[in-house]
């Protein structure tokens, strides 16, 4: 039997990326994937195609550099 352990509230940060003039930017901060995803949904959209969302960036609370990346979700 498979166990999913879901992370502590805080445990990790999610970075919503993005693309904008050449740079890679954060557009959003969340608690949680899905927060994260939706701020950056509405940022584009936001934006009129100046920033172009990318993917989540996963860092755990208190390093420096990310542990993993995650596609957005589709529309």
């Amino acid at each position: 039997m498979n166990t999913i352990i879901k992370p502590e509230l805080g445990e990790y940060l999610y970075l919503a990326m993005g693309q904008c003039n050449g740079h890679k930017v954060v557009m959003a901060i969340g608690y949680t994937y899905e927060y994260a995803d939706k701020k950056a949904k509405q940022f584009e959209a936001a934006s009129c195609g100046a920033v172009q969302y990318l993917d989540v960036s996963v860092v755990k609370t208190g390093d420096k550099m990310k542990c993993r990346t995650i596609s957005k979700s589709p529309e």
